[in-house]
């Protein structure tokens, strides 16, 4: 971090990414913020960056009773301050988007994407709510789209649920067609929230169709990706190998969603 007098163009800059974090995501919370200021941003005081964004109306906070928790999201103001996002005129916020189920899905996003972030070179991160404009009501999309700086894109599922074999099978059905068809992903990184999640996962996926998954998922459970490692072609590798294996190996795959 700099030392002296931060300009107005570098506090700008620091507002703005903040509010471009909270817009990918929908919201965040208040320890959330404070985590990608820090691993992300790479600054030592989170609570200045965050009041002023409060204090100038940026952001607003709602209070979840359920989960005792504040929960951001961007004003009008906030979203005039990063207009030159592509979709940001459809970005709001309403309580359903922190129901139980969700509000657990969304933490698991964010920790994955801060995890991830600290690890490889992401050039952009577009979440569920932003890839479903324009798309057919009921059109199963992926939990998000991470291009990767070296031309790499990957659909992300991150995984908080058991899931039955026909549901799996249906997924794999669908990510064939998207990788082999038509070519829209380099491959599925596949995120579990536990352990237990993941080794299911695994063994079921890779009995559904070992040849196809061995080389069209990324497999990893939270802690693993904590570590930068994963599981792929069929072996435990460094995230940064597997991004490696799919620029060799998947030059005609990955085009625009």
């Amino acid at each position: 971090m700099k030392k002296g007098r931060l300009t107005k163009e570098e506090h700008a800059h620091r507002i703005k990414s903040l509010l471009i974090f909270i817009y990918t995501f929908r919201y965040a919370t208040r320890k959330q913020l404070e985590i990608f200021i820090q691993v992300v941003m790479d600054l030592t005081y989170t609570r200045r960056l965050i009041d002023y964004s409060i204090k100038e109306n940026f952001i607003n906070a709602y209070y979840e009773p359920l989960f005792k928790t504040k929960i951001y999201y961007l004003t009008y103001k906030g979203k005039e301050m990063i207009c030159d996002q592509a979709m940001v005129e459809h970005y709001y916020f309403e309580k359903s988007h922190a129901g139980l189920n969700t509000f657990i899905h969304h933490n698991n996003m964010i920790e994955a994407f801060i995890i991830l972030k600290s690890h490889l070179n992401i050039k952009e991160w577009v979440c569920e709510w932003d890839l479903r404009r324009g798309k057919r009501a009921g059109e199963k999309i992926p939990d998000g789209l991470i291009t990767f700086t070296e031309g790499i894109n990957v659909a992300l599922e991150v995984e908080t649920r058991y899931k039955t074999l026909g549901i799996l099978r249906n997924f794999v059905k669908r990510y064939r067609y998207d990788i082999e068809k038509i070519s829209r992903y380099h491959c599925v990184l596949v995120v579990a929230s536990s352990r237990f999640n993941y080794d299911g996962l695994r063994t079921r996926l890779y009995n559904l169709a070992p040849e196809f998954c061995s080389k069209a998922f990324i497999l990893a459970d939270l802690g693993m990706l904590e570590l930068g490692m994963c599981f792929y072609q069929g072996k435990l590798i460094h995230l940064e190998e597997a991004v490696k294996l799919l620029k060799v190996g998947g030059q005609g795959h990955g085009q625009a969603l």
